[in-house]
Parts: structure tokens; sequence; C-alpha cells
């Protein structure tokens, strides 16, 4: 926190297994609960029945990015406010992983529901608004960055490509260079993943 307070942003970890128990964690170990509004993303694993996945996302917010959040869902499990030592933490949960497996979002994933008119991002979170500011960047690329980094997971899981030294390899490629990535995945016949931002669809060997 003392790196991330200064300008440098970090990756931490802490035992909580839900958005209350962290708050009160960090508070004991001296924490101002105000600094939580400094964390970007706050991400929940669980490890169950030989499984470990994602359960949820949660963000901080300030009082004001809260009040004008539009909060669609249930007070206390999607978003809430947790008081401690005479503060109010505001929180929002960005995506849920529900029994089945499926994924709940705070936001569209395919350019429809929950996002804005007058652009793509949803005015049910604030987590894109948040990295747009850190990396100085409109947050429409950030957004359109995460959907198409989202494609790439699901190509992954789709063509059940899991071992380790593949998928690293898999995600080195892409860093070096992402269109010829795609032309080489199209080309071995698997399904499609649009580098620039564009609909993935299945070729017509499915």
């Amino acid at each position: 926190m003392k790196q991330r307070c200064a300008g440098h942003g970090i990756l931490g970890t802490t035992h909580a297994e839900d958005v209350e128990k962290l708050v009160n964690r960090v508070v004991e170990q001296g924490l101002p609960a105000y600094l939580l509004r400094e964390i970007d993303l706050v991400v929940f694993p669980k490890h169950a029945g030989g499984e470990r996945y994602v359960a949820e996302a949660v963000e901080f917010l300030s009082a004001t990015a809260y009040e004008t959040l539009d909060r669609p869902g249930d007070p206390g499990r999607d978003h809430g406010t947790i008081e401690k030592d005479g503060t109010t933490v505001h929180w929002n949960r960005v995506a849920r992983r529900e029994h089945d497996g499926d994924f709940r979002h705070a936001f569209g994933l395919d350019g429809a529901g929950g996002e804005s008119a007058g652009g793509a991002v949803s005015d049910r979170t604030r987590v894109f608004e948040r990295l747009a500011r850190t990396t100085d960047r409109p947050v429409e690329d950030v957004e359109r960055e995460f959907r198409r980094k989202r494609r790439y997971v699901e190509h992954l899981v789709r063509e059940e490509r899991d071992d380790f030294e593949e998928l690293f390899r898999f995600l080195a490629d892409l860093r070096a260079n992402e269109a010829a990535t795609v032309e080489r995945v199209q080309d071995r016949g698997t399904r499609d993943v649009a580098a620039d931002g564009g609909d993935t669809t299945a070729d017509s060997s499915d």
C-alpha cells in the first residue's frame, strides 16, 4: 500500500473471505479505511472441490462515485457500505461467479445491456475509468482492450489449451506481435479471435 500511495502500481495479497472481512482486516492492521479507495480492484479467489477459481471482484468507491453509480441488484450482496472506525467504506461488486460457473458482471460484455448510450462504458462500475486515469488513456480504449483480452481467454478455454508452457507461449506471442498471433490462430482453423476489437466468429470447420 505504501508503494501504491506513492504512485507506483503494485499487486498484493491478503487473507480475507469477503469484502467486509477485508475491510476489518486492513483497518485492524493500521490502514486508514479511506485509503481503500486507492485500490483499483480486489479479486477474491476460492478453492472448492479441487478447483481454484475467481469468486468475485470488488471495487471501492468514494461516496460521490457510489451515489452516482447505477446500482441494480441486492444491497449488501452486489454493493453497499461498511462502517469501520468512524469511516464509511463504499464498495461495488464488479463481477461475481454464480453457482453454475457463469459470471454476472456490472457491465455489458457484448456491446449491449448496462452500457451508456453515449459510449461503451457502463454506469454500473467505475473500474474502467479508474484504470484510464492511472494509465492516461481514453476510457473507451481501456474497455476495448479488456473486451479483446477476454475473447483471448474464451478462446483458450474453448480450445482447452491449459498446458502451462503452451499457455505462456501463446501469451508471449500475443505481447510480441498480437496481429500475427491472431492470424496464426485463424490459419489453424480454430475459432476466430479478433485483434482489433471486432466481434468473434466461428469458421466453417465448426
